[in-house]
């Protein structure tokens, strides 16, 4: 079985449902490049990113997927997970900034590897996990290096 982590900014008692922050979630990663190009060609039945929980199954991970690292959740989903390689993110951007359009093939393919859950064929993954919903189950205050993220407590 697999234990996912969130990070957040603030403790989360245990038991606590968590949904995705719809427009919230938009407003701060409207100005991302990537964040339209993704949604642009996000294929039906993929869960878009502001109806999602994101969670990393590695916890040295919340850190470079753009999570909080002042408190450190473990979380169980309720609904299925999906899996995605930031680096298409980051590919997406340099192609936007090497002039492609949002809308151009090559911005395209990358977002569809992403939607696909490839890993990306030049990086090591840093894989991102999308769900509906998830529930707490732990919770711990991290240090500035969540690698030294010692065993989760109850907050």
């Amino acid at each position: 079985m697999t234990t996912y982590y969130h990070g957040s900014h603030s403790p989360i008692e245990p038991g606590t449902v968590m949904t995705g922050r719809g427009v919230r979630y938009e407003s701060q990663w409207t100005d991302a490049d990537f964040f339209w190009a993704l949604e642009i060609h996000r294929p039906e039945g993929c869960l878009a990113h502001r109806d999602a929980v994101f969670m990393v199954d590695n916890v040295e991970d919340i850190d470079n997927a753009g999570g909080c690292t002042d408190f450190c959740l473990e979380v169980m989903p309720e609904e299925p997970v999906s899996r995605h390689d930031l680096n298409w993110s980051t590919e997406i951007s340099c192609l936007i900034s090497d002039g492609h359009a949002p809308r151009s093939e090559a911005v395209r393919e990358a977002a569809l590897n992403y939607w696909k859950g490839l890993p990306h064929p030049e990086r090591e993954p840093v894989w991102e996990c999308l769900a509906r919903k998830v529930t707490v189950l732990k919770c711990e205050a991290l240090d500035a290096d969540p690698g030294l993220a010692g065993v989760l407590l109850n907050c």
